[in-house]
């Protein structure tokens, strides 16, 4: 193994509540002793809450990593759905019979959905214990460590809020740059995109100059964007303004409103479809050029996100994005580009809704 592969880069990245430490690097999982340490200064309990699909020799060399600085190992191995509010009560009652402190260390180990379910159980725990988040994918860091996912309580999806707890994170570059055909490789691109269009023109100009290197597979490129990305994404999340942090759920609505009526499309394309969506009712009521929707719309097709196929009729579409936004708040608002770099909510007459629903329906057809 070379020394060169061994070092961790470092960057702090805002979010609510203060910043997380972010190291990531090629064989990162040899190095994490330091950063499990560092975590809590003096190692007591080290608790690994990861999912049950997690390879065994990621977990033993992360294990081995905690003894080695001083650390007392258990391992909680997670199998029911984590997205359940239900779910964090659980974990809360297993830290309970472990005899987890604020003074002790847990690790989360996987996907975005277990880094929110973590978060939630942390922040909370003994009024927050210090969490490590070890992502298993880029998204783990995008869509989870920093900006955790809302749970579902019950049958009501995406309603319970989580406010990020991990100070410290730590990616594997081994690990987290999955293949690019894999959903969360492509999930992560429209994230980087969606970023992009609500941050500043000049994130999305950067990212636009670097699709085709991102997309040739350049693991350098892909470590700068997916840390440009972090940064921007936490500078949102983290912002005192509502307008601002409601720009992160650009092409949510319309993806959730999706799944509810298909599911097995796939998040990443509903989420790109959300975005072309709003982006052409930006152009109808004049908020953006026809340029910057094709812009848009160019960068998604060079960072490989296709167009989606499926026969869904406009009134079902129309009542599911009704549904959707108004399962969240009375105000009828929706997350719309104002120019490259600026999405912001707005109003939306509905029958303008109502006929770009009808035309996304014919256009998409099978």
């Amino acid at each position: 193994m070379s020394s060169q592969r061994t070092v961790l880069s470092r960057q702090w990245i805002p979010m609510v509540g203060g910043s997380c430490d972010v190291r990531m690097g090629f064989d990162a999982y040899c190095s994490a002793a330091k950063v499990m340490r560092d975590a809590v200064g003096q190692p007591h309990l080290c608790v690994f809450v990861v999912a049950d699909d997690i390879d065994h020799d990621v977990l033993d060399e992360l294990t081995r990593q905690a003894i080695s600085v001083g650390f007392e190992c258990q391992t909680l191995r997670i199998t029911q759905p984590v997205r359940q509010l239900a779910s964090v009560v659980s974990l809360a009652e297993r830290f309970a019979e472990l005899g987890l402190t604020a003074d002790d260390l847990c690790c989360a180990v996987g996907n975005a959905d277990m880094m929110s379910f973590v978060s939630c159980a942390c922040g909370s725990w003994c009024q927050a214990t210090s969490m490590l988040a070890i992502p298993t994918d880029e998204v783990g860091l995008l869509d989870g460590a920093l900006v955790p996912r809302s749970l579902d309580v019950r049958k009501t999806h995406d309603a319970f809020a989580v406010r990020p707890c991990a100070r410290h994170a730590l990616l594997d570059l081994n690990t987290v740059l999955r293949p690019q055909e894999e959903e969360s490789a492509c999930y992560a691109r429209v994230l980087m995109v969606a970023t992009a269009m609500a941050s500043s023109e000049r994130e999305f100009s950067e990212l636009w100059d670097r699709a085709e290197d991102i997309m040739s597979g350049d693991e350098d490129v892909r470590r700068t964007q997916l840390l440009d990305t972090a940064k921007a994404r936490g500078k949102l999340s983290a912002s005192t303004a509502v307008a601002i942090r409601s720009s992160l759920q650009y092409g949510q609505t319309f993806a959730s409103a999706l799944k509810l009526l298909d599911a097995a499309i796939p998040r990443s394309i509903c989420v790109a479809e959300g975005m072309r969506f709003f982006a052409r009712i930006a152009v109808a009521q004049g908020k953006i050029s026809l340029d910057d929707m094709l812009a848009q719309d160019e960068l998604l097709d060079a960072l490989g996100i296709p167009l989606v196929e499926c026969d869904i009729d406009a009134p079902s579409l129309f009542a599911a994005l009704n549904a959707e936004r108004r399962h969240r708040s009375r105000r009828v608002l929706w997350e719309v580009p104002l120019a490259l770099g600026r999405v912001r909510l707005a109003t939306v007459e509905e029958e303008m809704l109502e006929e770009h629903a009808r035309a996304w329906c014919e256009s998409h057809r099978s």
